[in-house]
């Protein structure tokens, strides 16, 4: 009896273990996703207009395109996804009018209207999703402040009120398409709308307060850091 209980228990293991020999193994996947990604780009942007009530002013950006520089550090996660800070600055040309009866103290010296520039500068929070190696689609969403500081005269740089700037909240969405020249290594190029949110305090109701920005970013997004793990 004892044998042939020993006998059956053999005859069992021998069965899986040639089962298991038959099925077909899950190939072996490796990845290679980097700790974090530090980016750097230029863009091309457009901006509409800044109704300013506080200082009785408007800054007519003309929809004229400029051009900005954009940096950012980001934790890297999964295929090439990523969530950190991004910022970025650029100088833009401006038409400044006073929207007053009379052009305030800090206005353009007598005039209700006169050439200016300003820097623009934005931090945000930015979340990217897309990589890998060749070609891949790319989503980022994006939520922070943008800046307007140093306004001045172009014709002898004095300073235009507000003479602080201005802070305002800023939200994009960006959709592109990217290369990757490696799983560390990717060029993307994003289409992105941004708006800002100026405050209304001191506007009419039939004045905007949101400056619209729509661009277009090229990025080279280089990962470092990580370890190589199988799935």
């Amino acid at each position: 009896m004892t044998r042939r209980f020993s006998l059956a228990i053999l005859t069992l293991m021998f069965s899986a273990a040639t089962l298991s020999a038959q099925m077909p193994r899950r190939p072996s996947a490796y990845t290679n996703d980097p700790g974090f990604w530090i980016t750097a780009g230029i863009s091309g942007f457009r901006a509409n207009v800044v109704n300013d009530g506080v200082s009785a002013s408007k800054w007519d950006f003309g929809n004229s395109t400029n051009f900005a520089y954009r940096g950012s550090i980001e934790k890297g996660g999964n295929n090439g996804s990523s969530f950190g800070v991004a910022g970025s600055w650029s100088h833009v040309p401006f038409v400044y009018t006073s929207t007053g009866v009379f052009p305030p103290a800090g206005g353009c010296a007598g005039t209700l209207s006169c050439e200016a520039h300003l820097d623009l500068m934005t931090l945000v929070a930015t979340f990217h999703s897309g990589g890998g190696i060749g070609f891949h689609q790319v989503l980022e969403l994006n939520g922070g402040v943008v800046a307007y500081r140093n306004l001045k005269r172009k014709s002898d740089g004095a300073k235009l009120t507000p003479s602080g700037g201005n802070v305002d909240p800023l939200f994009a969405l960006g959709y592109g398409f990217g290369y990757g020249l490696s799983d560390r290594t990717n060029l993307d190029i994003i289409s992105d709308y941004s708006f800002a949110i100026h405050e209304r305090k001191d506007l009419s109701s039939g004045n905007s307060n949101t400056n619209s920005m729509p661009g277009l970013r090229a990025l080279l997004r280089m990962g470092f850091g990580g370890s190589t793990t199988r799935r």
